[in-house]
């Protein structure tokens, strides 16, 4: 066979392979586990745990022998509860822009026990807009339901090292690059639901939310991901807080703790290596307590940091807040 035919063959299993395409068993045994739903799961569960509401910025490391790989989200945005007059209840609005980037480093093994060393980069970038309705139900319980629209690009770059591994010794090394794209508009039904009660400057805050998300996925150089999908997220989170003697301009801070689960509830483990997380911090909240053009309360503006972690995953998340 000559070096040109053989590097034709290799364009091809380089594309099925990235690409999850149908793989021939004859030539590349093994890998074929890799299918279309695999590709489309962890695109899908990559964009949705970058930009879901109630996700905040972190940066995750995954690593359990076979896969290493580190992930960072992060957002600028606000939302708050503005006042819909002659109303009991009020609205919820929220604006944010949304970025995330994926290294993923994994393996897979033939039938014939060739190994293939696949690196995955991604990049996505999104605007999320919110608008919904919270329901006070007594002085310490509110219902929030609210709906979301996302619109990300997505870039890929595909990494495949290792097909021609039992190839005779001597024979050159088989590297292939490949950069795919997509756009992806998801709509987010969610429903909060916030309890809080005051213990003099003390205050506990316990809320659950749940997020059901409906992903349409469009690329033009990758066939597979003309794709859409239905996910859901759960989360559970509280917080509790103290006043402090420390003041800026007037204003007073308070000390905070806090603990929060996620648990991504249709998300296969392979897609990125896990399907829950942990989250416990601390922080300082600096009260504003105003009220912007007499729309929307603007509570606090405070600073966190947490530690993530997870079966085989360990992060950290530190940031701005505003509440």
């Amino acid at each position: 066979m000559n070096l040109s035919l053989i590097r034709r063959y290799l364009s091809v299993l380089v594309l099925n392979l990235a690409f999850a395409l149908t793989v021939r068993a004859d030539v590349l045994p093994g890998v074929s586990a890799l299918s279309d739903s695999v590709v489309r799961e962890s695109t899908i569960a990559f964009v949705n745990n970058t930009i879901s509401p109630g996700l905040e910025g972190a940066t995750l490391t995954v690593d359990d022998g076979n896969r290493d790989s580190e992930q960072v989200r992060g957002s600028l945005g606000f939302a708050a509860e503005f006042t819909i007059r002659r109303h009991i209840f009020n609205g919820y609005w929220g604006l944010a822009l949304v970025g995330g980037s994926l290294d993923d480093k994994f393996g897979v093994t033939g039938d014939a026990g060739q190994p293939i060393r696949i690196t995955l980069n991604r990049d996505v970038l999104a605007l999320r807009g919110s608008i919904g309705l919270s329901f006070p139900i007594n002085s310490h319980i509110k219902l929030r339901p609210y709906l979301s629209l996302s619109v990300s690009d997505l870039r890929n770059e595909i990494l495949v090292d290792g097909l021609l591994s039992t190839a005779p010794v001597g024979s050159p090394t088989t590297t292939a690059v490949f950069n795919t794209s997509a756009q992806l508009t998801s709509t987010t039904g969610s429903i909060d639901a916030l309890y809080s009660r005051w213990w003099g400057d003390n205050r506990l805050e316990l809320s659950a939310h749940y997020h059901l998300i409906y992903t349409d996925a469009f690329s033009e150089d990758n066939p597979v991901l003309q794709t859409d999908a239905w996910n859901d997220i759960l989360q559970l989170k509280s917080r509790f807080s103290g006043a402090t003697n420390l003041t800026t301009i007037g204003r007073s801070w308070r000390w905070m703790v806090y603990a929060n689960h996620t648990n991504f509830l249709t998300q296969d483990k392979f897609s990125l290596g896990y399907t829950s997380l942990f989250e416990f911090g601390a922080g300082l909240d600096w009260k504003l307590n105003i009220k912007p053009l007499d729309w929307f309360g603007w509570q606090m503006l405070g600073l966190k940091a947490g530690i993530i972690t997870s079966n085989n995953v360990l992060g950290y998340s530190v940031g701005l807040t505003a509440r």
